[in-house]
């Protein structure tokens, strides 16, 4: 194999080295792409079950599904229930997709599938850094003429109690503290939370971690969701969920930055922000980040 940068490394088809560590390396050719697996030889492999392609917008990549995760971040009633106001959206498209398509194809390919969701606990919340008060706690809106009306504190912030709400069906719940944990705001969404429950009696149960800043692997310290990737071996991480330029954003270029392989599953991502932030963060992910797949592909690979 050729390393990159080596004079060599253009010759035909012959396997291209990307990474100075051997355990920790990619490698490449024209016809097959980016191989993420992580094994010097891929015709020992046992069997076809541990490979599988995807296509992404660049190139195909090749990934070991038991050194893989679907990653599902936010999708919860916080930010997906009519019942907080939360308007039919991609966040929606994204829930339908996961649910009839990455989750299922997930499970059969034998890749973990994992929920990173807010659940901030008392003790967290006693030492949250300001941006987060502001980020939940402001109506913030710099389009608006007015510069004294671009920012208004709102009546309720992280951990203030939000009160009952009416669900669809009419009965009242009590919606609990904002982005705490184990409250019904922070709950998965319903058919998630069914998916979830419904997962426990399989051979890989899905997991579930809670986060409490953007990013669910913020360099401050060893989250548990990190501990788990590590001492499961998994190097591939398969992003979905909500907001597209925020949270999974955030996640994913943490992941990138800590060694891992970021792939963005674009339909399985929404959010509420103007269209070209997930331009954006598509454009930066198929160049610096990582790949741009979809749930699609994942069926198909």
């Amino acid at each position: 194999m050729a390393i990159l940068g080596d004079k060599n490394e253009s010759r035909g088809d012959a396997p291209v080295v990307a990474g100075h560590d051997q355990s920790n390396s990619w490698s490449f050719t024209p016809t097959t792409g980016w191989d993420l697996t992580r094994t010097t030889n891929p015709s020992t492999t046992s069997s076809s079950s541990s490979r599988i392609t995807l296509e992404t917008t660049t190139t195909p990549i090749t990934i070991d599904p038991s050194k893989s995760a679907l990653v599902i971040i936010d999708m919860q009633n916080f930010f997906l229930s009519s019942a907080l106001g939360n308007a039919k959206g991609e966040g929606h498209a994204a829930e339908a997709a996961l649910l009839t398509s990455a989750i299922p194809a997930a499970t059969q390919a034998g890749i973990q599938v994992i929920h990173i969701t807010w659940g901030i606990s008392d003790d967290e919340l006693a030492v949250l850094p300001p941006i987060l008060d502001r980020i939940f706690g402001f109506d913030i809106d710099a389009a608006k003429p007015n510069a004294n009306d671009r920012e208004r504190k709102m009546p309720r912030g992280i951990g203030h109690p939000m009160g009952t709400v009416t669900l669809a069906d009419g009965a009242q719940v009590d919606a609990g503290r904002l982005l705490m944990r184990d409250q019904w705001n922070t709950e998965l969404s319903d058919a998630l939370l069914q998916d979830f429950e419904a997962s426990q009696n399989s051979t890989k149960p899905h997991v579930r971690f809670h986060k409490n800043r953007i990013s669910g692997l913020w360099a401050g310290g060893s989250t548990p969701f990190r501990e788990y990737l590590k001492e499961n071996g998994i190097t591939t991480l398969l992003f979905s969920g909500v907001n597209t330029d925020q949270c999974v954003l955030g996640t994913l270029q943490d992941a990138s930055n800590q060694g891992f392989d970021a792939v963005l599953l674009r339909d399985g991502c929404g959010t509420t922000s103007p269209g070209f932030a997930s331009e954006a963060v598509g454009f930066n992910c198929r160049r610096i980040w990582g790949f741009v797949s979809s749930c699609g592909a994942l069926v198909e690979g």
